[in-house]
């Protein structure tokens, strides 16, 4: 667990993207790990907490942190040739944080995943086209329910 700096307004962003990456090259799901910890690393630095979740080809993330490095980092997603179709889906801010246990949590599918770790996926995929703050608390509920451990 990290010990991040006290602030009196945090900003939470969540955005979708899809995988962008050629069909010869790497595994979706390698670059998927290769990216959680570089942000790890990166968002330890920078005060930032949050988790990616890469489902169907999609990447659902969640950043947060101060507003001006929650911001920065956006940016730097948004020049990350790995990502197309980029969505931003809220931006708010909030006294506290959900992610805090977590530099950057990292789910997803593959062909050893259980059932429910799948039907979760799935579950939070839907909600964050309908009620991203319900979205982000399932995040947070799925990521407790796998024991996802605070580094990456």
């Amino acid at each position: 667990m990290n010990a991040h700096r006290s602030h009196k307004q945090f900003s939470r962003l969540l955005y979708t993207s899809a995988f962008n990456g050629d069909s010869s090259a790497v595994q979706p799901q390698q670059t998927v790990r290769d990216i959680a910890e570089t942000s790890a690393a990166n968002n330890r630095v920078s005060d930032i907490t949050g988790s990616l979740f890469f489902v169907d080809g999609v990447f659902i993330q969640i950043l947060e942190g101060p507003p001006d490095e929650v911001e920065k980092t956006f940016e730097r997603i948004c020049c990350d040739f790995r990502h197309a179709d980029l969505r931003l889906i809220d931006l708010t801010g909030v006294s506290e944080r959900l992610f805090e246990e977590w530099d950057m949590a990292c789910l997803y599918e593959d062909q050893e995943s259980s059932l429910a770790l799948r039907d979760g996926l799935q579950e939070v995929r839907f909600l964050v086209g309908i009620n991203a703050s319900q979205a982000a608390l399932q995040m947070r509920s799925l990521l407790e329910s796998q024991s996802v451990g605070g580094e990456a």
